[in-house]
């Protein structure tokens, strides 16, 4: 998409930078979560994170992200968030806060600089990525699928 972007002068406004949630230290060495984590939200990154590589590498993922949070005096959400917003055409990205605890954190985002090392530890995790088996909006068209079925379709149709 980046590569699209930069053709025609667009930038990207990014959501879902931390995952529902589960980029944070709450899900940080947690077993994995039943098939229904809570709420639908977390169901669709549930099966993002599947894709990713499992709750195991998804774990390792957590990990360094904590430990380049701590050299920095920062959270995961804020450490992924920066990582997104470093991104090539990224112009900003969309952060949930469900109270009031989530605002320093996300206002100290535009002051955390990763470094060439930070960046390179992520990488050596998000390179063994799988990915989709498909177009995300073709997987969520698909209601067979399990994306497809997590969706709600139609409903302004009586």
């Amino acid at each position: 998409m980046a590569g699209f972007c930069a053709d025609r002068g667009v930038h990207l406004l990014c959501y879902g930078t931390v995952a529902g949630g589960f980029l944070s230290e709450r899900w940080l060495g947690r077993a994995e979560p039943a098939d229904d984590p809570g709420n639908r939200s977390l169901v669709k990154y549930r099966l993002i994170i599947d894709e990713f590589g499992g709750w195991a590498l998804f774990q390792r993922l957590l990990q360094v992200l904590r430990d380049i949070a701590a050299r920095h005096a920062a959270d995961i959400a804020g450490v992924a968030t920066r990582a997104v917003l470093d991104r090539p055409r990224v112009a900003a990205a969309i952060v949930g806060a469900t109270s009031r605890a989530h605002l320093a954190s996300h206002g100290a985002i535009a002051g955390l600089a990763l470094t060439d090392r930070d960046r390179a530890e992520i990488a050596a995790v998000t390179m063994l990525k799988r990915g989709p088996a498909g177009e995300v909006y073709a997987l969520e068209r698909d209601r067979g699928g399990p994306h497809g079925r997590i969706m709600k379709y139609e409903l302004n149709n009586a």
